[in-house]
């Protein structure tokens, strides 16, 4: 979505600097405090010689604004760009429709692989609001995984099969009764 406008900043600090736009282009990335701008360069990736705080402010007051590119302004050893609004949001609707559902989607995680376990109920214990809960997020954080090109599998693992059957098999032999297990047989269960 930014690859344009990193490209118009690239070409003119290139043009100012005399650095390569292939130096340049890595060098630009969203800042991490969004009041600063919408882009940022990291003056020393650029490997200038001179002290970077310097170069960033001569680079900033040499800037020429555009209609697409509207301030530019140094901090530190940054120099923050401002994007005109109006084409900023075309951009991003423009990207957001030509992508549909994959909107956002990258291949950041390819050839990686990770297993998402979820809930993982006692199947010998009434289920809860718990169980829902983290069944959620663990279908959340699996999607995450998928959307970013990661080779990512779901499980719910039910656990204690041996030893959850062999006491409610021991319990219902001693505690059990037929007429309150037909009643409530998950209740008695439990109880028992």
């Amino acid at each position: 979505m930014y690859e344009n406008f990193k490209t118009e900043i690239a070409t003119q600090i290139s043009t100012l600097s005399g650095v390569s736009q292939d130096i340049i282009e890595p060098a630009i990335e969203i800042p991490k405090v969004a009041t600063l701008g919408d882009l940022a360069l990291t003056v020393p990736r650029l490997r200038m010689k001179g002290n970077p705080v310097q170069l960033a402010q001569t680079l900033a007051s040499q800037f020429q604004p555009s209609a697409t590119i509207t301030a530019a302004t140094a901090a530190g050893p940054y120099v923050n760009f401002r994007i005109d609004r109006t084409t900023l949001t075309r951009s991003v609707l423009q990207a957001v429709h030509a992508a549909g559902p994959k909107y956002g989607w990258t291949n950041d995680g390819a050839g990686k692989r990770v297993i998402v376990e979820f809930s993982s109920p006692n199947i010998a214990k009434p289920f809860h609001a718990g169980h829902l809960r983290s069944t959620i997020i663990g279908n959340f954080i699996y999607k995450l995984y998928k959307a970013n090109g990661w080779d990512a599998i779901s499980m719910n693992y039910l656990g204690d099969w041996g030893k959850q059957y062999g006491l409610l098999a021991t319990g219902f032999e001693r505690f059990g009764s037929e007429e309150e297990l037909v009643a409530d047989p998950i209740k008695h269960l439990y109880d028992v």
